[in-house]
């Protein structure tokens, strides 16, 4: 009975060893890396549906292939070589990986990369050899993404490259790099001393930045960011091409970690030239506005009282008086100033005095009016101010120059030496007609600031309203 049992359990393990072969067998079929198992001739005596997939061979057909037979002469020596160091070897668990390229019957197979782990089985079958098995992985994929990837960096106007932790560039991953830094070989070199002379006015600025740099190299990637603000300082650098033309770039660090320390760097460099010489463009045409407004100032604007001068009279009232005729202006007030007895302040206190009380005066008109008046130094210590009027709410010719009157009559104004003097004006408004020109309108202003002054001075004179059009 006894015998019967082991019988029994014997064949019971027989039978599971089988389906575990069976099993073992499903499992190399159906995986996705090659398969195949080679005697001591490179002939396969196993392969799977990944082999017979690659080689376009039925699987009875893949028994008994030259497995080198689909490599080229060059690969098929490389294989041979490491197929001859296992088969030698006193060790048996003895391996070897390496990157191949196979070329298989058709032209979708040929050329294919593939990863191929090798490595020497105990013998199967003592008519079989030495036997050998090989995996291979197909790495098509992740090289046309490495290709991808390499074209991306190749083509993006942006220079990529990796520094060790002294500034050397170690590897270049942007071709653009050359054409930024107008050299045919970078890596080795130092990028520092190849920004530094190209920018000896930066060389302070870039030696602190490399020094940075390698302080960092070796700790913790949280001591990076405390120095950002040192490596953010370099400005914009030059690289000269010859003639004019040049590149301006701008670098940027970023660290490589490698177990949470700085290892090494990567680099980005960023053509700024355009957007830079659009700016500098920008800068200047404004410089040029500027300096134009400032001219055109000059020749519109009494640098000593602030006010018009007559050349922009001629043209800003003419204005007024033709939009007025045309019914655009409801009133247009002329108003003439003569500052009383500035000879005198000029004989007793000076030029200076006299200069003073123009700048006073010329501040006090200013801030009586508004931005629609204009008013004008007319020469000397004669003023006149142009009083358009649309709304009835504004205020009139009169009441302006009166106003104006009595700010200065009651202003103290500083004569040098510790004095002060007061002066006084006399003024004469006139209303616009019809027909009016420009010359008719200062005419009878100045009738009547003639007639202040006659009367006694230090006061306003209108003109009557005498009707006509």
């Amino acid at each position: 009975m006894s015998n019967q049992n082991e019988l029994l359990a014997s064949q019971r393990v027989l039978s599971m060893l089988e389906s575990a072969c069976e099993y073992s067998e499903k499992i190399l079929d159906n995986i996705p890396s090659v398969f195949v198992v080679l005697n001591e001739h490179n002939q396969v005596i196993r392969a799977n549906h990944a082999f017979c997939a690659l080689t376009g061979c039925a699987m009875e057909n893949a028994l008994h292939l030259d497995f080198t037979s689909f490599f080229t002469t060059e690969n098929r020596e490389i294989l041979m070589r490491h197929f001859n160091h296992l088969r030698t070897s006193e060790h048996g668990e003895a391996t070897v990986r390496i990157k191949l390229e196979i070329s298989g019957s058709d032209s979708e197979s040929l050329g294919k990369p593939f990863y191929w782990h090798i490595f020497q089985l105990e013998h199967i079958s003592r008519a079989e050899g030495r036997v050998i098995s090989i995996i291979g992985d197909d790495l098509s994929g992740l090289y046309q993404s490495e290709l991808k990837l390499m074209s991306i960096f190749s083509s993006i106007p942006l220079g990529l490259m990796v520094l060790n932790r002294h500034g050397g560039i170690e590897e270049v991953l942007s071709e653009y790099c050359h054409v930024l830094l107008n050299r045919d070989a970078l890596a080795g070199e130092s990028l520092q001393a190849i920004l530094s002379r190209e920018n000896p006015e930066s060389q302070t600025e870039l030696a602190q930045v490399f020094s940075t740099l390698n302080d960092c190299a070796g700790k913790d990637k949280s001591i990076f960011t405390t120095y950002e603000n040192v490596l953010h300082e370099i400005g914009y650098l030059c690289v000269d091409r010859g003639g004019s033309n040049e590149k301006w770039i701008k670098p940027r660090f970023q660290p490589i970690v490698k177990n949470n320390m700085v290892d090494r760097y990567m680099v980005i460099m960023e053509d700024n030239t355009e957007s830079l010489t659009a700016q500098r463009q920008i800068e200047k045409a404004d410089l040029l506005g500027k300096q134009a407004q400032a001219l055109y100032e000059c020749a519109i604007r009494d640098p000593l009282s602030g006010l018009y001068t007559r050349l922009f009279m001629n043209d800003s009232v003419k204005r007024l008086v033709a939009e007025f005729t045309r019914g655009n202006i409801a009133e247009l007030s002329l108003l003439m100033f003569d500052v009383d007895n500035f000879k005198s302040v000029n004989d007793t206190y000076g030029h200076a005095a006299g200069d003073t009380v123009i700048k006073e005066f010329g501040r006090i008109i200013r801030h009586c009016l508004r931005d629609t008046d204009i008013p004008v130094r007319y020469g000397g210590e004669e003023f006149l101010v142009a009083l358009p009027i649309n709304d009835t709410q504004e205020l009139g010719g009169t009441i302006v120059a009166e106003r104006i009157r009595s700010q200065l009559e009651n202003t103290e104004i500083p004569a040098g030496n510790g004095k002060y003097i007061r002066v006084t004006v006399s003024g004469g408004v006139a209303t616009c007609r019809k027909r009016d020109t420009l010359g008719d309108l200062i005419e009878r202003a100045d009738n009547q600031l003639y007639i202040a002054k006659h009367k006694g001075k230090n006061r306003i004179c209108t003109q009557a309203n005498d009707g006509q059009e």
